[in-house]
């Protein structure tokens, strides 16, 4: 009889520990078994099948532990068994799968594929351990019996901590919870891992106390990262990104700090063969993609790593990073941070990292110079429907079908109701920055008229309906070019000017987007002495160029 245990299994417990002792000792009629018993015998559970879930991803607060170091202690929490009972086991890897209502299923054919068809799992030769009642549910559902462990179904209460409520009780007692009660609530396997790998529990507790990021490992709930790193990392603009960047970098330990998918360092990897690159994002989804592109071997003969962190934690030391690249990731910093504070923070957190000579390449959107002015915008009402631009849709992908019929104008009033929604209404954002406009007929045409910042806004993000919730969280125009250059200066930072070498920073339109995004869709103008002037596309993008002085004295 096999006994099927799956979990993610970041941690095992004591309670887990004591009840598998019990219940592989007795015969199978014997246990106290949820679900049709007509079909026991007189036999006892010989294998044990540890189906570790989401073994393909990690970096997470679901998911907090690699897949290696859980069958580490996986290994050593099952040894016992085999070695005193003789009950043999196997630990196998279940890929990540999205929420369904098919996961056992899957996860039962995993597991024969896996095993070249020798384990073929079924409710007359198997019992299921587990006590989550939606999983116990989907199990039972299939016909098979079940042993609840922690779950008291009749009164549908528990009678230990779960292991994920002990990885909560671990991060709220910090680097106190050896010398607390959950210490003796792990098994012993666990407690000798972590004590042979202390950067386990580190880890854990980092990624839980992490402010932001969401319990699956990334920045944002409602962002597709597949159309993301594809509209971000391919095509014209990721060639206009690597031009951006390239000239100023200094070869030597080289940081990509937000790589999302490494689609930049893939190119800059076979321009600085001789460098190492560190690749870092705080979403575990770009993570994964990032050391798929190396199994790929995209980054040729370069070393190449990648971390999951928080930009804003002090990840080098000192004195020691040639050269910063932080692409399209300062928005996000003020954005999901606390705006100037967080960036300026950041700003002085590089210039420390920087060696002497070592610079930090900033490409990213930004705002218009003169943002708080009046501006009459002209939106196309031709190119889509204008009917119910601010219907309610269910999941993103209908969300995705309704933005995509809609023309300019009315994606403007959807726009204009739901930018930094969400931020506000969870207190993230004042309602300063809600987007207040008004409309006016001139000579037979409809004109916004709002400040220069939220027509920018909505002009570089209204092509974004993949992510469209995630996109309107974010600011692009919070400051100038003039602004960003004082911010760089007053972090320490030397910019660029004809007679110090280093290079030059600058702000330009990207014309891809002015061609495909602006064109025969927005037209700008100003109104000037009672007539409408028009008014140049805005600049999109900045490359801002920051060297630490060579005559700096390093302690």
């Amino acid at each position: 009889m096999y006994l099927l245990f799956p979990g993610r299994h970041s941690i095992t417990t004591a309670f887990q520990e004591k009840y598998l002792w019990e219940v592989l000792r007795l015969p199978v009629s014997k246990l106290d078994i949820i679900g049709d018993t007509a079909l026991q015998a007189e036999q006892t559970i010989t294998t044990i099948i540890f189906a570790v879930t989401s073994a393909n991803q990690d970096n997470s607060r679901y998911n907090p532990v690699s897949f290696h170091e859980r069958v580490i202690g996986i290994d050593r929490f099952a040894k016992p068994y085999k070695s005193t009972l003789s009950v043999a086991y196997q630990i196998i890897g279940i890929p990540e799968y999205r929420p369904t209502h098919r996961f056992a299923e899957h996860t039962l054919k995993e597991i024969e594929y896996q095993t070249e068809g020798l384990l073929q799992l079924d409710p007359k030769n198997t019992l299921v351990l587990t006590s989550t009642p939606n999983l116990l549910a989907l199990y039972q559902n299939l016909g098979f019996r079940i042993l609840s462990a922690e779950y008291d179904q009749k009164t549908d209460t528990y009678k230990d901590d779960r292991p994920f409520e002990l990885l909560k009780k671990i991060v709220d007692r910090g680097s106190d919870w050896l010398h607390s009660g959950v210490y003796a609530k792990l098994s012993k396997a666990t407690r000798e891992t972590w004590q042979d790998f202390p950067h386990v529990p580190a880890k854990i507790i980092r990624l839980w106390k992490d402010p932001l990021l969401t319990d699956d490992g990334s920045l944002t709930k409602n962002r597709n990262y597949a159309s993301y790193a594809y509209g971000m990392g391919h095509g014209p603009l990721l060639e206009q990104k690597y031009k951006d960047i390239r000239e100023p970098i200094v070869s030597g330990k080289i940081v990509d700090e937000g790589c999302a998918d490494g689609a930049l360092l893939s190119r800059l990897a076979k321009y600085f063969p001789d460098s190492d690159f560190i690749g870092i994002d705080i979403a575990s989804e770009f993570i994964a993609r990032c050391k798929e592109r190396q199994r790929a071997g995209e980054f040729g003969e370069a070393y190449v790593h990648f971390h999951q962190r928080n930009l804003m934690d002090k990840i080098f030391e000192d004195n020691s990073i040639a050269t910063t690249i932080c692409n399209s990731t300062t928005h996000e910093l003020w954005s999901y941070g606390e705006q100037e504070k967080t960036l300026k923070e950041y700003l002085r957190k590089k210039f420390d990292q920087a060696r002497p000579g070592g610079r930090l390449v900033i490409r990213d959107v930004v705002g218009p110079e003169h943002y708080d002015d009046e501006v009459y915008m002209l939106l196309s009402e031709t190119d889509g429907k204008n009917d119910d631009p601010l219907k309610e849709c269910s999941d993103p992908l209908s969300l995705r079908e309704h933005l995509g019929l809609l023309s300019t104008y009315s994606r403007f009033l959807r726009f204009a109701k739901e930018y930094l929604q969400e931020m506000r209404e969870s207190g993230r954002r004042g309602e300063e920055t809600k987007v207040i406009f008004s409309e006016k007929v001139i000579q037979g045409e409809r004109y916004i008229v709002t400040r220069l910042k939220h027509a920018v806004e909505f002009m570089t993000k209204k092509d974004y309906i993949d992510n469209w919730a995630s996109e309107l969280n974010e600011e692009f125009c919070f400051w100038g070019f003039e602004a960003w250059q004082e911010a760089l200066c007053s972090a320490g930072f030397e910019i660029g000017r004809p007679d110090n070498g280093v290079p030059m920073s600058r702000v330009y339109t990207n014309p891809w987007i002015v061609e495909h995004r602006f064109k025969g869709k927005v037209t700008l103008y100003k109104l000037k002495d009672g007539i409408l002037v028009p008014l140049e596309y805005p600049v999109t993008n900045m490359v801002l160029v920051g060297e630490k002085s060579k005559n700096l004295p390093t302690i």
